[in-house]
């Protein structure tokens, strides 16, 4: 079959000059009829009960075109617009994998939350295959499923009504769930391709599995065997090359990082076959703004076509906020109002975000609701001096040490269904991590604002001991890093008037930093009891105490030191900047003498200070840690001091001019003279060193 070029016209056009005809049949299963090509599409029963409802409709107004937050679907295609291009792209990608035997016919459909995935392989790219058949293929199966949190028995029971055409086979899925999760002899899973052999007509009637939100398998399957049978099933059906079997998926790509458990699904994603979902242009998003509308016969006005546009374009995951929008606007049709006073009335795209936020807190129980503040309030990051941001957290970290566990999922799960998409989960190194999907519910939603704007100390202080809890955790609850005053003074504050918002590991942190200090009272008391022994036991005691006293400051400060560090790495670089001023002021004034600290407490400094300035120069070279850095007077050049015993001198666009080298130690201090010709340095190896810049030694201070 020869295609010179893409036939990319309009989708109303292709519907109707090309007679695309789809009927529902039995439950979970319909027809799709093009020009000489029918597909049987198969479903999950549970699927298609989501589609439906039936939308408003009054006298003279057709019935709702648009989607609102859930995905468009098979039956939805005669109103699917302004993705002709990428339409024609997935197949003729299909194609040429479908023609390659060497290859398996596996088409991964990539791209952010939001994008438009689903929409675009199951209300584009399916009913393109009965629109443009296949060479020599004029009937087709195309077996829709979601994986959820058992996808073997997904796949199961959409092979089973492909077998049976029995709408509910529940003895044979059984069945085929029980083939599938056998592996053979090779210790291969053959299970989907034997069971693909005895479905009728399967030569002349292939079968192409299309596996929506494939991220699920990751971030819902928790048996890592099951997941594992279910990928090689898939594979191994895709890979034999008599074309009985085909598959596609709909990935998100913040779950890429998962596929590398499966180095055969690695590859195959990471390669040409793999199809990118690119945001949709000005052009196309006017088309599926405007043509749906017109088609049932209500033009929307320009302007707000133009002001929907503008709220959408380039926003990260906008095309579910979008056709939320619109469907909000044609319910205003069935109420008189204009489109333009829908919109006003909403606030725009984002306002009915934050209707549809409110909506959903609404329903929850009053035990809920509080669950639900506390987990939105965990998912914003504090703006210091800007605006507030989406923070990504680790679900497990969001529950508290009095909450059920199985409640805040299920209040999470209430904001994060198809139905809401308010919540983004995903998946990173076994871990389910939560996050707002859209910023733009920080600006419109009311509620939101209340709670941020009632707690910011309390959150701002929460921030920092969840940051301190956890790394005192992964340090094996070192004594050293503890609070104690002031610090654990604020903490006793805090857990008085908001312990049930404490997780586990922070009312761990808080006891365990109560008992060291008491210990620390106690050791005091008995000090002081042997002070009145006599002067003889006095010197030792005393001794001993400041013996006590020193190794309590270099803990502290050492501790002060680890907080910034944490803070730092959790983005919150204006309490590290402030841990870490408060360490070098202990430790100046307990006159340590404790170099490797002192370098610390200077690294995390610069570290709060420039972190958010963008990268200008690298300046790499050194083999060790860089323990110091000065400019030049005239500001032309830089000097810095390592471990590894060298100064080096460079230019500001990172280009070395010189390594001075002579110190058997550590430089922990370099200087420029007041007129920028010569330069000091001081080491741990005991001496001080004075060079010209060209890297000549001048003299030696011991």
């Amino acid at each position: 079959m020869s295609r010179q070029k893409p036939d990319i016209k309009p989708m109303s056009e292709s519907i109707s000059s090309r007679n695309i005809r789809i009927e529902e049949r039995a439950v979970g299963s319909a027809i799709i009829a093009g020009d000489g090509n029918t597909i049987y599409v198969i479903q999950q029963t549970t699927d298609l009960k989501r589609e439906q409802t039936t939308p408003k409709q009054t006298a003279g107004i057709a019935p709702n075109p648009y989607k609102g937050l859930a995905a468009f679907k098979e039956t939805d295609a005669a109103h699917y617009f302004g993705r002709e291009v990428q339409i024609e792209r997935l197949w003729q990608r299909f194609q040429s994998l479908y023609a390659q035997s060497e290859v398996p016919r596996f088409l991964p459909i990539l791209g952010p939350s939001g994008c438009g995935k689903s929409s675009l392989a199951r209300a584009g790219f399916i009913p393109e295959l009965a629109r443009k058949p296949l060479p020599g293929k004029e009937r087709m199966r195309v077996a829709v499923l979601v994986p959820g949190a058992r996808p073997l028995e997904a796949l199961a029971g959409v092979l089973a009504k492909a077998v049976t055409r029995d709408p509910s086979p529940v003895e044979k899925a059984e069945e085929f769930e029980r083939v599938l999760n056998k592996s053979n002899e090779a210790d291969e899973y053959e299970g989907l391709r034997r069971i693909a052999n005895l479905i009728p007509d399967i030569r002349e009637t292939p079968l192409v599995i299309l596996v929506d939100q494939f991220e699920e398998v990751y971030s819902l399957c928790k048996n890592a065997e099951q997941r594992q049978a279910f990928i090689d099933n898939l594979l191994h059906a895709a890979s034999e090359p008599t074309g009985e079997v085909s598959v596609a998926i709909t990935l998100r790509s913040d779950f890429l990082s998962e596929t590398h458990r499966h180095k055969k699904l690695n590859q195959i994603i990471g390669s040409d076959q793999s199809a990118i979902v690119p945001a949709m242009t000005t052009a196309e998003l006017r088309r599926a703004i405007s043509e749906p509308a017109k088609q049932a016969g209500q033009s929307l006005d320009g302007a707000t076509i133009e002001l929907l546009i503008k709220d959408s374009e380039d926003r990260e995951g906008a095309l579910p906020l979008l056709q939320f929008a619109l469907a909000r606007i044609w319910d205003g049709l069935n109420e008189g109002k204009t489109p333009s006073a829908t919109y006003r009335e909403m606030n725009g795209v984002g306002g009915a975000l934050a209707g549809k936020a409110q909506e959903t807190y609404d329903r929850l129980s009053e035990i809920e609701q509080k669950v639900a503040r506390r987990v939105f309030v965990g998912l914003v990051q504090l703006g210091e001096g800007s605006r507030d941001t989406r923070r990504r957290v680790v679900v497990e970290s969001l529950i508290t040490k009095q909450d059920d566990p199985d409640r805040v999922k299920r209040v999470i799960r209430q904001f994060s269904s198809s139905g809401a998409r308010l919540i983004s989960l995903s998946s990173d190194d076994g871990h389910e991590i939560a996050e707002v999907t859209h910023e733009a519910l920080f600006e419109h939603w009311q509620q939101l604002n209340d709670w941020l704007n009632d707690s910011r100390d309390d959150i701002r202080f929460q921030r920092r001991l969840e940051m301190v809890a956890h790394y005192w955790q992964k340090q094996d609850r070192a004594e050293g890093l503890l609070w104690r005053s002031p610090d654990l003074e604020l903490l006793q504050v805090y857990q008085q008037r908001a312990s049930e918002n404490m997780t586990a590991v922070e009312a761990d942190f808080w006891q365990a930093s109560e008992r060291a200090e008491q210990r620390r009272k106690r050791t005091r008391q008995l000090v002081t009891g042997g002070l009145a022994l006599g002067l003889v036991l006095t010197s030792l005691s005393s001794g001993i105490a400041f013996w006590n006293v020193r190794k309590a400051n270099r803990n502290n400060v050492r501790a002060l030191a680890q907080s910034a560090t944490a803070l730092n790495a959790s983005g919150d670089t204006f309490g590290a900047f402030v841990m870490a001023l408060r360490a070098r002021q202990q430790h100046s004034d307990s006159r340590l003498i404790d170099p490797i600290i002192l370098n610390q407490i200077k690294g995390e400094l610069y570290t709060s200070l420039f972190q958010k300035i963008r990268e200008v120069s690298r300046f790499e070279g050194h083999s060790d840690i860089v323990s110091d850095v000065k400019f030049s007077p005239d500001g032309k050049t830089l000097a810095t001091a390592s471990g590894d015993g060298t100064v080096k001198l460079w230019q500001l666009n990172g280009s070395l001019i010189t390594t001075f080298e002579g110190h058997s130690d550590t430089v922990f201090d370099v200087n420029f003279s007041p007129d920028g010709k010569t330069l000091a340095t001081a080491s741990e190896d005991g001496t001080v060193k004075l060079w010209q810049l060209n890297g000549s030694l001048i003299t030696t201070f011991e």
